[in-house]
């Protein structure tokens, strides 16, 4: 029989001993403040662009962390060096921020489809501060983005893509709004009553990503629900968002006790992960066509995704939480295997995040304008709560 406690030891392990130290040795700018993202397979920073999505990221873990039993101050002024960083550097005058900055912070670009993404991520970060200080700051930056988040939306929402291109629904963008809500929620308090009805509002809306008859969570649908599977944009879906959304909903719907939805998740998963698998290689499709056409999107061929597999396993140790189902458990066992036998680095600590359908490295740096301290350390903290039951 498999011991969800034994296995929770150990991620605990893997995340204090080695993946919190690379990051807290390599990637903070003590000169400058905010976080160096891109960070090759030792922890060398080989260029000193700051993204910053990825400084929310780093934020929001070391807040986390800084709320656990023992943790040194160090984690904290992390964490707030990081959002003064921010605050000071990346926030432009219409109250969003820049996708990118130099070193020294100043602005190189800004792409507003990211925006509802770095929102959301910084609604999450500046909440755990709030959990971690009790200061009104950090209380009313997260309640400022979560509604922010929830505007884009509606914004977005409201117009259409392109001509002739009915207004669409993003799974992504709904999912990160449940997952803000509720960490604000969990943190903060009920405050004006927003972060609850963003909770049951996204919980709502986001079981409509999902195809009744295959299982699968698809990335847009049209504003009133429908699919859209005459062109392969409408049909691309992403496991990884699938598995996310999932156990986001979970904690949404636990937190504000919806155990009929609660009660759907170990299925749903248990779906996600029989489309996701690949039976020949082993491990986790990235990308999918929901009528398993051909893709036809370049970065969804022949590559595997750190962030995929993070995200299945916490997923599958949700739903051993919800369903104490073995067979969650083996599965999980299954999939951590094939991250260490693949993804994590046998030579230094932290994962790499590309391998070939096989397994093997496509890249070796541990830090990227998509990969920092977040996924991992993530995955690694959340599947122990889980796996205790917690």
């Amino acid at each position: 029989m498999i011991d969800p406690n034994a296995i929770a030891a150990r991620l605990e392990r893997e995340l204090f001993d080695s993946i919190v130290p690379f990051w807290e040795n390599h990637s903070p700018d003590p000169v400058n403040g905010g976080f160096f993202n891109l960070i090759d397979r030792d922890g060398t920073v080989f260029d000193t662009e700051k993204f910053i999505w990825m400084q929310w990221r780093n934020i929001y873990m070391f807040a986390l962390l800084a709320n656990t039993p023992a943790a040194p101050p160090r984690w904290l002024e992390l964490a707030e060096s990081g959002f003064r960083f921010c605050r000071d550097h990346a926030l432009l005058e219409d109250g969003s921020f820049a996708f990118s900055v130099t070193a020294e912070g100043v602005v190189t670009d800004y792409d507003p489809k990211f925006s509802p993404m770095i929102e959301s991520i910084a609604a999450i970060a500046s909440a755990q501060l709030f959990r971690a200080t009790g200061k009104d700051v950090y209380r009313s930056e997260a309640l400022l983005r979560l509604k922010r988040v929830r505007e884009m939306i509606r914004e977005r929402e409201a117009s259409a893509p392109f001509p002739g291109v009915p207004p669409l629904r993003s799974l992504g963008t709904w999912m990160h709004l449940v997952n803000a809500a509720a960490e604000v929620l969990a943190c903060a308090g009920e405050a004006d009553g927003s972060p609850r009805r963003f909770v049951e509002e996204a919980l709502r809306v986001l079981p409509g990503f999902r195809h009744p008859e295959s299982g699968r969570w698809i990335e847009t649908t049209g504003v009133d629900g429908s699919f859209r599977f005459g062109n392969s944009a409408g049909r691309m879906l992403m496991p990884g968002h699938g598995f996310e959304t999932l156990w986001f909903m979970a904690e949404a719907a636990e937190l504000i006790g919806n155990r009929e939805l609660l009660a759907k998740i170990p299925d749903w998963t248990r779906s996600v992960y029989e489309n996701a698998l690949d039976r020949e290689q082993g491990g986790l499709f990235p990308m999918q066509d929901a009528l398993d056409l051909p893709l036809v999107l370049k970065e969804s061929v022949g590559l595997k995704w750190w962030w995929t597999h993070s995200e299945a396993l916490l997923a599958l140790a949700m739903s051993w939480k919800i369903s104490r189902d073995e067979w969650f458990l083996a599965r999980f066992e299954e999939i951590d295997a094939w991250c260490t036998a693949h993804f994590r680095d046998s030579r230094n600590p932290e994962w790499f995040g590309w391998v070939d359908r096989a397994g093997n490295p496509v890249s070796l740096v541990k830090g990227a304008p998509s990969k920092t301290f977040f996924h991992v350390p993530r995955c690694l903290y959340c599947c122990a709560k889980f796996l205790r039951g917690e």
